[in-house]
């Protein structure tokens, strides 16, 4: 029988001269441990899914004008007006899949103002009571997943538009371009969409499976009840159009944070009629605000001690959001019959979400500054991700460039890599890996801001305090890879300001032979990178020591995130 203990792993590291400015020596081959991870490579959680490394981007601020998009004419190096870094970046990091076009922005969004040519398109003040000129819209988001190498997802209008104008852009979308024989006993005939998109520079069908159906429906989208909503859902798939067969792969909008109260009388709803059929997934949405503390919303750079505590317990409450969800629909009515396929957890949107402050101007709205503070949030939100490989099967970070928790920063011809874009690429072997159990010990860190209040709103954890008074010592996950049964990547995170942690790893029933680390760690939690000083916070090779009698003891510098490749004897 399988455990069912927690999962937390760590990896060992001593990050070279980066460790050595902020920790005294660190003595690897001590006997002392200060921590303990043991990974049992029998007890296996299941596939992670490549998708779980997801992005997102919206009309939002500068996120797509003067982020992703500069135009063809711009000087700033572009492919097709798509900035040339950007797509670099995404390409460094292997992103599976991007989600466009909101965001709230979705539902006031109707596809066919950013359609055929860019001087006839019109402009509309968009949901962000920004300007939009649509110069940037379908074709162009495909070109951009296109040069990226990366999947498509459409979060599609429930709020302002009909079913009708849903079932037609999938049709635009994936209709095959030519002669399409008919079912009926009228000759075969071209699909005008198709035609139109032909027209519009695209002959191939885009292929797009994946789609959100409406965004945030309990508030941007509609301010609908579950049961509203659960009505629109299957209203809005029904009969859909499919042109392949892979079927579509529906996403119903999920909770605000961790209400569970929305998810049960969702699929309550959804489960009393029994034509159900479409849907594959539940989105979640949750973003992580700390406490006030000294600053009004939290603040990117300017924070504390205990505020640094504070946002990474409230981030770690990601695992309870997980939970709740997954248990929902668990105990939902008639979620077990055998005909059902289990509904997956997509985490379309979740990240940081600091005040006012640290914008890159005052048209960028929702920018912020990225710390090494927040390249720790990521280690522990991905690793939640991976222990929980057999619920999560997509997740989106918000967003890509320019808002949130973005991976990169650009404004005209200036660019800069975050911390958080160091954890994408530093979690790249665990994509499509086998994830399995690991059991750790570790003293956990008590949040002293456990009990102040926090920003309403933001998708933000409201629930019981009690959820946010620690904090793991250390967190993270194993996985095996998918070719070489003897190679195991662990990643860890050591949140602690001040204090490394000895660790001593072993492997149920393998001996560890040997180990190659790689550390994020900077000199101060509130080091990030600017346009000026691109490689403030960077990663390192670490040094590790040989493995003794199988087990290997390492020590992980504070606030630092590792990636860990062993290899068993």
């Amino acid at each position: 029988m399988k455990s069912t203990r927690r999962a937390f792993l760590q990896t060992s590291t001593l990050a070279a001269s980066a460790i050595a400015l902020r920790t005294t020596p660190l003595l690897s081959q001590s006997t002392h441990a200060d921590a303990h991870i043991e990974i049992m490579p029998a007890e296996t959680i299941a596939t992670i899914s490549p998708e779980i490394y997801s992005h997102f981007i919206e009309h939002l601020g500068g996120v797509i004008y003067d982020g992703v998009w500069v135009g063809e004419k711009s000087k700033i190096p572009n492919q097709g007006g798509i900035r040339t870094a950007f797509i670099d970046a995404m390409k460094a990091v292997k992103a599976p899949v991007l989600r466009w076009p909101g965001g709230c922005f979705a539902d006031s969004y109707d596809y066919r103002d950013g359609i055929g040519p860019r001087d006839k398109r019109p402009a509309r003040t968009s949901f962000w009571d920004q300007q939009d000129n649509n110069q940037y819209g379908l074709h162009e988001f495909m070109r951009t997943c296109r040069a990226i190498d990366c999947k498509p997802y459409l979060a599609a209008n429930l709020r302002t538009m009909p079913a009708r104008d849903f079932y037609q852009e999938v049709e635009y979308c994936n209709a095959p371009a030519g002669m399409v024989p008919s079912n009926s006993a009228a000759p075969a005939a071209p699909n005008a969409l198709a035609t139109q998109r032909a027209a519009n520079g695209d002959t191939a069908p885009f292929n797009v499976d994946l789609w959100g159906v409406g965004n945030e429906s309990w508030g941007c989208g509609g301010n609908l009840t579950p049961e509203e909503y659960a009505a629109e859902f299957r209203r809005y798939t029904a009969w859909t159009p499919s042109y392949s067969k892979t079927p579509l792969r529906f996403v119903a909008v999920g909770p605000n944070g961790d209400d569970v109260d929305w998810t049960t009388r969702l699929f309550q709803a959804l489960h009393a009629n029994p034509e159900r059929r479409h849907l594959w997934g539940l989105s979640i949405h949750y973003y992580t605000s700390g406490s006030p503390s000294k600053f009004a919303a939290g603040d990117a750079l300017k924070f504390s001690n205990d505020d640094h505590y504070d946002l990474l317990t409230r981030g770690s409450i990601m695992e309870k959001v997980v939970n709740d969800h997954w248990k929902a629909m668990a105990n939902s009515a008639n979620s077990a019959k055998a005909d059902q396929p289990k509904v997956k957890l997509v985490v379309d949107e979740w990240g940081a979400w600091y005040g006012k402050g640290t914008e890159l101007a005052p048209q960028y709205n929702l920018s912020q500054q990225s710390t090494m503070r927040d390249a720790l949030l990521t280690g522990i939100t991905l690793d939640i991700f991976q222990r929980h490989a057999d619920k999560v099967a997509v997740a989106n970070v918000a967003q890509s460039i320019n808002c949130i928790h973005s991976l990169m920063l650009a404004q005209e011809d200036k660019f800069t890599l975050t911390p958080t874009f160091h954890v994408f690429q530093m979690y790249l072997p665990h994509r499509g890996a086998q994830a399995v159990r690991a059991e750790f010990t570790a003293p956990d860190i008590q949040n002293p801001l456990a009990n102040a209040p926090i920003p309403v709103g933001g998708n933000s954890y409201t629930g019981s305090l009690e959820a946010v008074k620690t904090l793991a010592g250390l967190s993270g996950s194993a996985s095996i890879s998918p070719t070489n049964p003897k190679l195991l990547t662990l990643t860890v995170v050591n949140p602690h300001l001040t204090r490394p942690l000895t660790t001593e790893v072993a492997i149920r029933g393998a001996s560890i032979a040997s180990a190659k680390a790689t550390v994020l760690v900077s000199h101060d939690i509130h080091d990030h990178n600017t346009f000026a000083t691109p490689n403030a916070v960077k990663p390192a090779a670490a040094t590790t020591a040989s493995p003794t009698g199988g087990k290997l003891m390492h020590t992980f510098p504070p606030a630092s995130v590792t990636t860990l490749e062993l290899h068993l004897s």
